[in-house]
Order: C-alpha cells, then structure tokens, then sequence
C-alpha cells in the first residue's frame, strides 16, 4: 500500500507541476490585456490562471458527484445537475471577472464578489425551488441542506484555489504551488510521524489512524515547507526575479505552515465525518491508493479562503 501511495503520489506531483508550468507560460503568452479578440468578446481581457480553471472546474463536478453519492448513501437525496452546474459558474466566473476589462483590480475583485454573492442567492432560489419540484416534505429540509453543503463546499470554497492563483498575474502560480505544498505536506508528515512514532490516538471515533504524534509531525512539516521555500527562493533566485517579495517573511511563514496544517488536518476529518455517516472507506475510487477526488481536496479547500487572505497582504 506504501508503495502505491509513493508511486501515484510522484505521479499527481508531476501533474500539478506540468500543469502549473503550463499555467504560468500562457499566462505570459497573453499577458498585458493581449488576449484574442475572439475571447475579448466574452469580456476576457487577459488569460490568466485558464488552465488551472480549467482543472478546478474538472474537479469540482467529479467532487460534487462524489459527495452527492456519499449524502445519498447516508440517507439523503440532494440534487445532482444543479449544484454541479452552480459550481462551475461560480468558478469559471472568478476566473472570468479577474481577467475581465482593465478597471484595475479592484474593480475586478469587487466585481467577482458581488456575482459571487448574486448567484449564490440564485443558487439558494432553486435548491429550493427543485426540491419543492419532487412534491414531497419529508425529509425536504435534509435535502435542501445536503444541496446547499454541496454548493458551499465544492462551488464556494475552489474559488480560492483561484484567487490565490490570481493573486499574481503571471508568478501566482507559485503562490498556489506553495499553498498546496504547505497544505499536503501535513498529510505525508502526520502519515510517517505516525507509523513510527504514534502513541495517542486524536480522535478515535473518527478517525482511528490518526495519532497526536502524527499531528505533531504534520505540523512541524508544514512549517518546514512554509518557512523554507521562501527562503531557498531569497537566496536563489536572481535579484530581478520576480519571485522576491511574492512570499511571506520567516515569522509570517510560520504561522501560515501552523495554519495551513490545522485547517487542512480539519477539512480531512470534516471528509471522515461524512464518510463515516455514509460508511464509506473512501469517498470513491478514481485516484488509485488515494480514494476519490475529494480525498485529495479534503484539506486544500477548506484551507483555501485562509490561505488567500495571509497571501494577498
């Protein structure tokens, strides 16, 4: 099972960084308002952050899909094409008004969140409508709730895995790598802190495996990661790059690899609380030695709206 995990592990790590890679070279393809007129016409000014949109709008129809089968396995029935669909406006509308007319960025920041909020309201309107739709009460309450969790957790939350890409132009996607690094490298320290050191089971009527050594270790990992690409980035990257001041100071480091490991170690075991009332080991298959998807978004997304507020200071 160990070696499973390494080895899909290298190969998700080799994606994310083609994919981020690639993020960052059309980005500065069509940066500076240079996008084809074919896209300004949609209100796309500039194409920054497309392909990392692109990937979290995949990942949040196969992670609404997901959840939805583990609410419907615990005895709900939430709706399934509207969250879905609700989702990937709100993100493909991010990434949309953040590369929208040069009004300056706070214009584009303010017009993001008023939509964000707009459709939100409309996403409210028809969870309830469609659930009215079905002719029944029972358990109506249940199902509106399970819809709108779904529209919070998987439409609200991946919005800021791109604004934190968006934080930067060009270089914001170094930004989301150092996030998702902080973030998952709790996962891998807690996972090898514990086998060899775990004595004091965290909470065992959730989640048995976890141990407070383990978290212990996550968390010192975390912060390793935290303080220590911003340094490696100041001492080797050129004077000109671009890269120097786009990551916090040492002291400011340390508490986001605290929090980066705490929030994510929570949004881990929000997943185990849902999984456990659906009595399901993973939330599906898809990932091998993983799970599904959200057993890799666990702790990204409920860290993310944290993460990109330390950021953009």
């Amino acid at each position: 099972m160990l070696k499973h995990r390494l080895f899909f592990g290298a190969i998700l790590i080799a994606v994310l960084v083609g994919l981020i890679y690639g993020d960052h070279r059309l980005s500065a393809m069509f940066g500076g308002d240079r996008a084809p007129d074919a896209f300004r016409t949609v209100g796309l000014f500039q194409f920054n952050g497309a392909i990392i949109a692109a990937v979290v709008a995949i990942l949040v129809i196969l992670g609404t899909r997901e959840l939805r089968r583990l609410f419907v396995a615990a005895g709900h029935a939430p709706l399934l094409i509207w969250p879905a669909f609700v989702n990937v406006v709100l993100v493909l509308f991010t990434f949309m008004a953040r590369n929208g007319p040069a009004s300056g960025e706070i214009g584009r920041s303010s017009a993001d969140y008023q939509f964000t909020v707009a459709w939100l309201t409309i996403a409210l309107l028809g969870t309830a409508f469609l659930i009215a739709r079905r002719r029944k009460t029972e358990r109506a309450i249940g199902d509106i709730g399970t819809t709108l969790f779904i529209i919070f957790y998987l439409g609200l939350l991946p919005q800021y895995l791109l604004r934190i890409r968006l934080i930067d132009p060009i270089d914001g996607v170094w930004l989301l790598l150092y996030f998702v690094a902080t973030v998952k490298i709790c996962d891998i320290g807690a996972y090898f802190t514990g086998r060899s050191l775990g004595r004091h089971k965290l909470i065992p009527w959730l989640s048995p495996g976890k141990t407070v050594e383990g978290l212990v270790g996550g968390v010192a990992a975390s912060v390793i990661v935290a303080v220590g690409v911003p340094f490696a980035v100041g001492s080797l990257a050129p004077a000109s790059s671009d890269l120097h001041g786009l990551f916090p100071g040492t002291r400011w480091a340390v508490v986001f690899g605290v929090l980066m490991a705490l929030i994510g170690q929570a949004g881990d075991l929000l997943e185990s609380l849902i999984k456990r009332d659906a009595q399901a080991k993973d939330s599906a298959g898809a990932i091998p030695a993983f799970g599904g998807v959200l057993d890799i978004l666990d702790s990204p997304l409920l860290a993310a709206p944290i993460a990109y507020g330390m950021l953009i200071e």
